[in-house]
């Protein structure tokens, strides 16, 4: 750790990022809604601004479609783009522009240039039903030139946004507002970047392995202490990136504990959690044969999330959930 350190949240951290990148390198860029007049959903702009004036960071219409085109324009002119679409949601009106043109223009297209866009979106919850609150991870793990990230404290989420913007390729950064204003925690006041592509053991164990990314891991770690206290010890594997995926610290894991359990919050039909099984399964076929259990997987309900603040948590995955399928699993 390193000697000065300042304690900052989830989205201070992501704005101690801006910051530094746009200190860094005149080239990075801001645009997207409210990023000005409301600073950020969040706070996540505050006072960039204040500091780098009207040419560095502008607020848009909301027309997402030209905020992801924007940016790729911006990006292959020389420019380091962050486009801002507050809820992660709002991905599906600008779909053909982050995946058919962001996401495959560059390989379609032979275009020999980096293409430096970060696209930050941020999955909410809270009873704002599906047009404010889908995890759209699983359709863009789909499209073949998109980096993804989901950090999951406030550590993960500054180091892996300034990787993010020094990144030649575009990378989603997927926030969580229930990540937001979390504990803080101690940020070395000294330059640090976490490559993309490494996870991270939050908790080490000997009896399972849980895998998840972003805000779920908070739920897996609470659940990892219930567990403790009826003497199941459980390894808690951060993914911090799903593309690139570090499969190799899962497969060590599971060769440690014999039983793999993956847990995300985003609908459990066609999600993130059957590629990392399947990924598993295909760098440890010979494995598969002496685990101790099937691989198994918590994850939302297969239904779209309702207007409802009280109906919501029965439909995505909770603490009590992850111990009931870890107990069943290690019987």
């Amino acid at each position: 750790m390193a000697d000065k350190t300042t304690m900052l949240n989830y989205v201070s951290a992501i704005n101690s990022a801006y910051k530094e990148e746009m200190r860094r390198d005149e080239r990075v860029i801001m645009f997207g809604e409210d990023l000005i007049s409301m600073r950020g959903v969040f706070t996540d702009t505050r006072d960039i601004y204040e500091e780098f004036g009207a040419d560095r960071i502008k607020d848009t219409p909301i027309t997402e479609q030209a905020i992801v085109g924007m940016a790729m324009g911006a990006g292959m002119t020389g420019l380091r783009p962050i486009g801002f679409l507050m809820f992660a949601s709002f991905v599906m009106a600008a779909f053909d522009q982050v995946f058919l043109r962001l996401g495959c223009n560059r390989q379609e297209w032979g275009y020999p240039g980096p293409l430096p866009v970060v696209i930050h979106i941020m999955v909410h919850t809270g009873g704002m039903g599906e047009d404010h609150e889908a995890s759209p991870e699983a359709l863009l793990l789909h499209c073949p030139g998109l980096k993804i990230v989901a950090p999951s404290t406030p550590y993960d989420a500054k180091g892996l946004m300034k990787t993010a913007i020094r990144d030649d390729e575009p990378v989603i950064f997927m926030s969580h507002n229930d990540l937001y204003f979390t504990e803080k925690q101690a940020i070395p006041d000294e330059e640090y970047l976490i490559p993309l592509g490494e996870a991270d053991v939050k908790r080490e164990g000997e009896d399972i392995t849980i895998v998840s990314y972003s805000t779920m891991v908070r739920k897996v770690l609470a659940a990892a202490e219930e567990l403790s206290k009826e003497g199941i010890n459980a390894e808690v594997v951060d993914l911090r990136s799903l593309v690139p995926m570090d499969i190799d610290t899962i497969v060590k894991s599971v060769k440690k504990t014999g039983r793999l359990l993956i847990v995300h919050e985003s609908m459990k039909r066609g999600g993130v959690a059957g590629e990392i099984a399947f990924r598993f399964m295909e760098a440890a076929p010979d494995f598969m044969q002496t685990m101790k259990a099937p691989i198994k997987r918590v994850a939302g309900k297969n239904v779209a999330l309702l207007r409802s603040r009280k109906v919501e948590p029965l439909l995505l995955p909770q603490i009590e959930d992850v111990v009931k399928e870890v107990k069943e699993m290690m019987a």
